[in-house]
C-alpha cells in the first residue's frame, strides 16, 4: 500500500498535515506550526504545496478514499496556502481547513481582511472546511484593530493557530466537529476600485477616531438596576437608576457590590485630566444615594481597576486590574476591615479584567492579555486551590473575540448554564455586554457560544457603552458611558504633544487607564 504520510502511522490523537508555501516556510506559517506542535493536541506533519502536486497520490480526490490509505487516520488537511486543491478534503477525516476572511482571500494574500478592518470591523479570520457534505464554517476570530493600524501578520499567526488548536481539542474531546453551519462565503478577490474604497473609507474613520479621542473624554456612572443577573443577562436593555451626578474632576467605573451588603460598592475613581485609577469604597444612603467612603489599600502600584469581589468559605476576597505591575494578586479581606495579599496568581504578565469563579471542583482565572491585544482575547488560568498553584491552560488563549472576550463582570450559574458576561469592544472600548454560555470548560478544552446582548442604546444620561454588569444579590450594579468634552483634560493632551513636538520634558502624569484600553 502507498504511504503519502509515513509521520502518521500509528497516531496518538489527532494528526494533522499542514501545506505551506514551500519546503522552508514564511515566517507566519512558521508561527502557526510552532504554536500548534507547542500545545500538544495534535500531530503535526509539515508539507510544501508542490509535494502536494506531486502524482503517485493514492486515490483521486474527491474520490472517497479516505486517511487511512495515507499510513494513519489524517484529521484535517491544513491548507496556509489557499492554493491546495480542495478535492484533498477525501483523504482527511475533517477535510481540507483554510484560514481566511469574509471574501475567502487566505492569511497570506496581500489584501486580506481589507474591507473589514477599514469598515470598522477589525480583524475577521474565518477557519473554513471543505468536507465531502458541503462546506462548513468552522469558527472564527475577530480581533480589534483600528482603521489605518498596520496589523502585524504574526498577530494574524497568533489568532489562526488559536483557531486551529480549539477545533484540534474539540475534536480530541468530542470525537470530531458537529453541529457546524454551512459556509455562505466565496473567494472574490477585490478591484483596484473596491481596494481604493476601502482605504479612502479608512482614513476618514481614523481621523474621526483621532479627533474624538482627543477632544473627547468618556465620563463614566455607575448605577443600579433592579433585577437579578438572570433576568438582567436577557433583557436587551436595562432600566438603571444611575447613582449620583456628573463630576466635573473625576468619575465613577467598574462597580461590584460587596456580597451580603446593600449598601456598599467597589469601584475605580478615575482623574479626568490625568486618567488615573484608584478603587474606592462608595457608601449608599437609605434612598440609594452614593457617597465616598474612602480609598481602598491594596497595596498595589500605579493605576488599578475592575475591583472583582466574591465570597469563599465566608472570607471576602478581591483581584483587582493591576496591570501595570505586571502582577495579578488575591486580596482577603481580615477582621479590622483592611486587605491582605494571600497570593500572587499572575507573574510577569500584563493581564486585565480578571475574574475568578468556580466550576467543577476547580478555581477558573479568566483575564485578557494585553501583549496579545487589549480587547479581544480572553487567557484561561486554574488551580485545585484558590490560593494555588496556578496552571495556564493548555489553549490558551482560550477566545479571540473584539466583541465577546474581554471580561465585563460576573460568571453565574443559572440553571443548568455558567453566563459570563463580556465586553463588546468591536470598534471601541466598553460598547455593550456581550453575554456568553461555557459549553465546556476543562483544563484540556474550553469553547463558550455568545447568546445575548445588552445595549446601552436608548439610555437617557449614558448611551455610548456599557462595560461592566455584576450580580448582587437581587439586583445587578452597571456602569455606562457618556462621551463629553473636557477642558482639563484637552489642555493636558495639548500641552503633552506640544511637549514631544519641542523635545521637552511633559508634563507629570501617572500611570493612566489608558494602559487598559489602548
Amino acid at each position: 500500500m502507498s504511504c503519502r504520510f509515513p509521520e502518521a502511522a500509528a497516531p496518538q490523537g489527532p494528526v494533522v498535515v499542514i501545506v505551506v508555501t514551500a519546503h522552508a516556510p514564511a515566517s507566519w506559517e512558521a508561527s502557526v506550526i510552532q504554536r500548534l506542535r507547542d500545545s500538544g493536541a495534535s500531530r503535526i506533519v509539515v508539507r510544501a504545496l508542490d509535494a502536494m502536486r506531486m502524482p503517485g497520490m493514492p486515490g483521486k480526490p474527491g474520490d472517497g478514499t479516505h486517511a487511512q490509505q495515507m499510513g494513519g487516520p489524517v484529521t484535517a488537511v491544513v491548507d496556509l496556502t489557499g492554493e491546495l486543491d480542495p478535492g484533498w478534503h477525501g483523504h482527511a477525516v475533517e477535510g481540507v481547513w483554510r484560514l481566511c476572511d469574509r471574501r475567502g482571500l487566505p492569511l497570506g494574500h496581500p489584501h486580506h481582511g481589507l474591507e473589514t478592518h477599514a469598515n470598522g470591523a477589525g480583524i475577521v479570520l474565518e477557519l473554513v472546511a471543505w468536507k465531502d457534505s458541503g462546506v462548513f464554517l468552522v469558527d472564527t476570530a475577530r480581533g480589534y484593530a483600528e482603521p489605518c493600524e498596520t496589523v502585524p501578520r504574526e498577530r494574524l499567526a497568533i489568532m489562526g493557530a488559536s483557531l486551529l488548536d480549539g477545533a484540534l481539542r474539540e475534536i480530541r474531546a468530542l470525537g470530531s466537529l458537529a453541529g457546524r453551519a454551512a459556509w455562505q462565503g466565496r473567494r472574490v478577490d477585490p478591484t483596484a476600485w473596491q481596494r481604493l474604497i476601502w482605504r479612502t473609507r479608512a482614513l476618514a474613520a481614523h481621523a474621526a477616531i483621532q479627533f474624538k479621542g482627543f477632544v473627547l473624554v468618556e465620563h463614566w456612572m455607575v448605577g443600579l438596576v433592579d433585577m437579578t443577573f438572570a433576568e438582567a443577562v436577557r433583557a436587551q436593555r436595562l432600566p438603571v437608576r444611575w447613582l449620583g451626578t456628573r463630576m466635573f474632576s473625576h468619575c465613577w467605573a467598574d462597580p461590584f457590590g460587596v456580597p451580603g451588603r446593600r449598601d456598599e460598592i467597589y469601584c475605580e475613581e478615575v482623574d479626568l485630566r490625568q486618567g488615573l485609577g484608584r478603587i474606592i469604597r462608595l457608601k449608599l444612603d437609605a434612598h440609594d444615594v452614593p457617597s465616598g467612603a474612602g480609598q481602598v489599600d491594596l497595596g498595589l502600584p500605579g493605576h488599578l481597576s475592575f475591583p472583582y469581589l466574591f465570597r469563599h468559605d465566608s472570607a471576602l476576597y478581591c483581584v483587582a486590574e493591576s496591570s501595570q505591575s505586571r502582577r495579578c494578586v488575591l486580596n482577603r479581606q481580615d477582621e479590622a476591615g483592611g486587605w491582605q495579599q494571600v497570593a500572587v496568581l499572575l507573574e510577569d504578565v500584563e493581564a486585565v479584567d480578571p475574574t475568578i469563579f468556580e466550576h467543577d471542583g476547580r478555581f477558573w482565572l479568566l483575564y485578557t492579555d494585553v501583549a496579545m491585544g487589549q480587547f479581544d482575547n480572553v487567557c484561561l488560568c486554574y488551580a485545585d486551590s484558590l490560593l494555588g498553584p496556578w496552571q495556564p491552560h493548555a489553549q490558551n488563549p482560550v477566545r479571540f473575540d473584539n466583541g465577546s472576550a474581554r471580561a465585563a463582570g460576573s460568571v453565574v450559574r443559572d440553571g443548568g448554564q455558567l453566563l459570563r458576561v463580556a465586553q463588546v469592544c468591536e470598534s471601541g472600548y466598553g460598547q455593550a455586554i456581550a453575554v456568553n454560555r461555557i459549553v465546556h470548560c476543562t483544563p484540556e478544552f474550553y469553547r463558550e457560544e455568545t447568546v445575548g446582548c445588552v445595549s446601552p442604546k436608548g439610555d437617557r444620561l449614558n448611551p455610548d457603552g456599557l462595560h461592566t454588569m455584576s450580580d448582587w444579590g437581587d439586583r445587578v450594579v452597571v456602569d455606562g458611558k457618556r462621551y463629553l468634552f473636557h477642558a482639563g483634560s484637552l489642555w493636558h493632551r495639548i500641552v503633552t504633544r506640544a511637549s514631544r513636538a519641542l523635545r521637552l520634558p511633559a508634563p507629570t502624569r501617572s500611570p493612566s487607564r489608558e494602559a487598559s484600553r489602548r
